[in-house]
């Protein structure tokens, strides 16, 4: 049974095994803000069909887009960090799950997930203030993925991830300048390898680049970056850059083989 990762655009990624598919963050809208979408959509949403559920990581606009689940019917599950399950349920009738680190959830048959905390902080403006984040190490029908959300870097990831191989790290590698405001928010694509390594990952899809222009630096620095490494570090084929609507394929008897073999 493959896993097939979908890389939708920004931190929206659509994870798909035995038929069923779960989505994280989200944002199908043109603009937030002031700030246009930079590359269109691959698909269009209604075409995504019904998710198992969906995982947000933090509060943030370009994260929770509130107009993105009128695709969704109203009893997909929202995996949300804590603090933010009365927010939603001003707009949506979704069921959503408050998850606490490190606690493990089961959310329905093959999917469970253990929250991790990430070194980020999201607000809304109306009403103004901050929220909590939450990164998801997410058990999807054999297959183990990481996604952080947004985070800066922390040290504590390969403890978070210990217990089980990570087969999909999905990184982001934007918004790292000015460095001086950044740094404690986000991670350059240095950072994401340095991540990638440490978890002890076998595959890094590189998220959060080339939708919007959040920060300072060219928006094609992080992803001509992440390539320049992939070469030097010899990852050229478990960094897997997926331009938006393209996907990446993993078999399990390949990464079977792989472990079998010793190689990551």
């Amino acid at each position: 049974m493959p896993l097939t990762i979908t890389y939708v655009g920004h931190a929206t990624v659509r994870i798909e095994a035995d038929g069923k598919y779960i989505l994280t963050d989200p944002i199908f809208s043109q603009q937030i803000f002031w700030l246009k979408r930079r590359s269109p959509l691959p698909c269009k949403p209604e075409s995504l069909g019904e998710p198992e559920a969906v995982f947000v990581s933090h509060a943030h606009y370009d994260h929770l887009d509130i107009p993105s689940y009128k695709y969704f019917s109203q009893k997909v599950p929202i995996i949300v960090p804590p603090g933010l399950k009365g927010l939603l349920r001003k707009s949506l009738k979704n069921p959503v799950l408050e998850t606490e680190p490190p606690r493990p959830i089961e959310i329905g048959p093959g999917l469970r997930t253990t929250p991790f905390p990430v070194k980020h902080t999201g607000f809304r403006v109306l009403p103004f203030r901050y929220t909590r984040c939450n990164g998801y190490l997410i058990d999807f029908h054999g297959y183990r993925i990481f996604f952080p959300g947004d985070t800066a870097y922390r040290g504590d990831f390969p403890h978070a991830t210990a217990d089980s191989p990570i087969h999909v790290a999905l990184l982001p590698i934007s918004c790292y300048r000015p460095e001086w405001f950044m740094r404690d928010r986000h991670i350059n694509p240095a950072e994401a390898v340095r991540i990638f390594e440490e978890i002890g990952a076998r595959y890094l899809v590189p998220i959060h680049w080339g939708t919007f222009k959040l920060s300072t630096e060219p928006m094609e620095e992080p992803i001509e970056w992440l390539g320049r490494l992939a070469l030097e570090r010899g990852l050229r084929e478990r960094v897997k850059i997926l331009p938006p609507g393209e996907s990446l394929r993993i078999d399990a008897t390949s990464l079977r083989l792989a472990a079998m073999t010793g190689s990551k």
